[in-house]
């Protein structure tokens, strides 16, 4: 086995970037820019299931990817990053939302560090957010402090039908310079081998 033991312990480095367009030509991102400060994240498969049965007992039972919801739990979603991400105009400083705004299309990254001085990169390749839910609290005793939590549908790209690109520095075949490169730039491709 290529992996050596690591456990997870630590979400950070949450990025995003735009979809500039996805057909038959490729995909192309805008700049990698923050998402802020990541408190939690769960990402949820969306899967299509079938079963078929014959002669009164089960022949198949198959599953398959369709998508990938991720619902990310932030410190504060900046102002500028919620108009972007959810499609909003801004003008002096000021997010203006419409009905019928329509989120664009983003990637979605994140590291995981891990046990052993490793780390998980992950980079979700097309989805769209929902609207920023808040939990804003009166502080009484003590300090309650607010956040926000986001949920992205991602799908398959239209170019080549791929979803996620992810990997694990405890992997002996992923390289630094792989591991160093992964959030330079929108994940066109993966970060290969050179």
């Amino acid at each position: 086995m290529a992996s050596k033991k690591s456990n997870r312990i630590n979400i950070v480095k949450p990025v995003y970037c735009l979809v500039m367009t996805d057909g038959t030509e490729g995909t192309t991102y805008g700049p990698v820019k923050s998402f802020g400060k990541a408190m939690q994240l769960q990402l949820t498969p969306q899967v299509a299931t079938g079963v078929l049965y014959g002669d009164g007992k089960k022949e198949e039972d198959m599953g398959k990817l369709t998508g990938i919801t991720v619902t990310v739990d932030i410190n504060k979603l900046y102002i500028e990053t919620k108009a972007e991400i959810m499609g909003n105009e801004m003008i002096d400083g000021v997010v203006i939302e419409k009905n019928g705004d329509e989120p664009p299309y983003i990637a979605f990254g994140f590291e995981v560090e891990q046990t052993g001085n490793t780390k998980e990169q992950t980079w979700l390749l097309k989805g769209r957010a929902q609207a920023a839910n808040q939990s804003i609290q009166q502080s009484a005793e003590n300090i309650n402090f607010s956040t926000d939590s986001v949920t992205i549908n991602f799908i398959p790209r239209d170019s080549d039908e791929q979803l996620r690109f992810y990997a694990d520095t405890a992997n002996s075949e992923y390289t630094k310079e792989q591991a160093s490169s992964f959030f330079l730039a929108g994940p066109t491709t993966y970060p290969a081998k050179k």
